[in-house]
């Protein structure tokens, strides 16, 4: 009877060590993963900034040259149409250039969102979205000063990744985004009626790109919940938690 007392206290510590065992693995393999996620989004981040540096360089640097071409060759003329039309020349030039630069400052910060506000800067994303033909419907239920500044450029950036997404990859008419404040919680609720894509658990950042979104998320301590599948549009859900909260 002792021995088999013995015999049985044994086993559950064997088997309690290697649960434990299991567990220390499992949380360093979930440290190891976000690692390489928050790894994946900063060489992404230095990538693109690579590419800015470069577009600045080429595109810019070209019409600078282009426009000084222009005007310094306007001394040279005799004619006063002939001044004119060079001066027409450096002025479309220089007019390309300014929403060129527009558009690299615009992809490097979200000025909008100090300008209009995280509400306005959201409205004035979908107004350009549709543009593309994309409708787009949407619900504000919450008080924007529940939001650090931080947050509102997270979650702006969530917003635009989602949508630009949509455009490029969905094939979506419509699209639903929705943002209510519940008891001290954010929900964000965004979907569309795309084509869908397979997505898994297993393999969470498939189908159209989701690190960046899942990094944002992290930075929020929220909870992200992503549905598709192929001829089902998508489904994204995040809670994100806020303090000292106020309803009205």
């Amino acid at each position: 009877m002792f021995l088999l007392a013995l015999t049985v206290v044994m086993f559950v510590v064997v088997y309690q060590r290697k649960f434990f065992q299991q567990q220390r693995e499992m949380h360093q393999q979930e440290i190891r993963h976000q690692k390489e996620i928050t790894e994946g989004i900063v060489q992404a981040q230095e990538n693109e900034r690579e590419r800015i540096a470069q577009d600045l360089h080429d595109e810019v640097g070209a019409s600078l040259s282009a426009a000084r071409l222009f005007i310094n060759q306007i001394q040279y003329e005799e004619t006063l149409p002939d001044m004119i039309e060079l001066a027409e020349q450096a002025h479309g030039v220089l007019g390309t250039l300014v929403q060129e630069v527009r558009r690299v400052s615009h992809h490097l910060s979200p000025l909008v969102v100090e300008k209009l506000g995280f509400t306005g800067a959201l409205r004035a994303l979908f107004q350009q979205l549709e543009v593309n033909g994309l409708q787009i419907t949407h619900s504000f239920q919450f008080q924007e000063a529940a939001l650090s500044h931080e947050q509102q450029l997270a979650l702006y950036r969530i917003v635009q990744e989602v949508s630009v997404n949509i455009i490029k990859h969905a094939e979506a008419q419509q699209v639903t985004l929705s943002l209510t404040q519940e008891s001290g919680t954010l929900r964000l609720w965004l979907e569309d009626d795309g084509k869908g894509f397979e997505h898994s658990k297993e393999s969470p950042a498939s189908g159209i790109g989701l690190s960046g979104i899942r990094a944002r998320a992290n930075f929020l301590n929220a909870k992200l919940d992503i549905n598709s599948a192929p001829g089902q549009g998508t489904r994204v859900e995040m809670l994100i938690p806020l303090q000292s909260v106020k309803l009205s």
